[in-house]
């Protein structure tokens, strides 16, 4: 595909980003409410984090920067991760202290008593979202090093001879894989808005249930 193709394809999908992120700040005001609760901050700091990480995703793909869009795809993906984590926490408060303190999350135990390692998220977040373990596992590949780097930096050619990139122009063959993780990212986005709403639709029926209160819910 063609630089000048590829920059036509990308300019829908970052409107796209940039309605998705004000979307973010309407979510967290809904979030917020009329009382603060504990984990409503933990739910506004990871609503920030998928903000900022769009903020980097943007011009990345307008650089065609594969390596960076891949890992901040894999760092949106890790949002969607922990939201979900809380959604099936066997303790939910402790779940959000562990977040808000740095903790080991990963020792934490759901509600069926099985420990929320990575691996075991990504096989519940499955039976909502059938590729996500798929394209987790793909993005991790721009995380660490890998096959990834290979496929950007050692191309074949003719007689069996390749050639080596370090550094410089990308070539065009590396576009479809941008417009794929593009389309990733933005779906990514809304699955963890998704999420969110749903928290967001709690919320809101329980400031109704302590509208008038003084004490912000923390001692109802």
């Amino acid at each position: 595909m063609a630089n000048e193709e590829y920059f036509e394809k990308i300019v829908s999908p970052i409107e796209a980003l940039r309605i998705l992120n004000k979307e973010a700040k309407t979510l967290a005001m809904k979030i917020i409410g009329k009382n603060l609760l504990k984990e409503d901050l933990c739910l506004c700091a990871m609503l920030d984090r998928s903000m900022r990480l769009t903020d980097g995703f943007i011009p990345m793909i307008e650089a065609r920067n594969l390596t960076c869009a891949g890992a901040l795809l894999r760092l949106q993906m890790d949002n969607c991760l922990r939201l979900f984590a809380l959604f099936i926490a066997n303790d939910r408060n402790e779940a959000v202290d562990r977040i808000i303190d740095g903790g080991v999350f990963n020792s934490l135990k759901d509600k069926n008593g099985k420990q929320m390692r990575d691996g075991y998220l990504k096989e519940k977040l499955d039976k909502h979202d059938p590729c996500f373990s798929v394209v987790y596992n793909q993005a991790s590949g721009f995380i660490h090093f890998s096959s990834k780097a290979f496929y950007q930096s050692v191309h074949p050619k003719e007689n069996h001879e390749i050639s080596f990139q370090v550094g410089g122009e990308q070539p065009g063959k590396i576009n479809p894989v941008l417009l794929e993780c593009v389309g990733a990212y933005i779906h990514y986005i809304k699955l963890f808005h998704r999420l969110m709403n749903i928290i967001a639709e709690s919320k809101a029926e329980f400031d109704t249930n302590y509208e008038g209160c003084n004490c912000g819910g923390f001692n109802c």
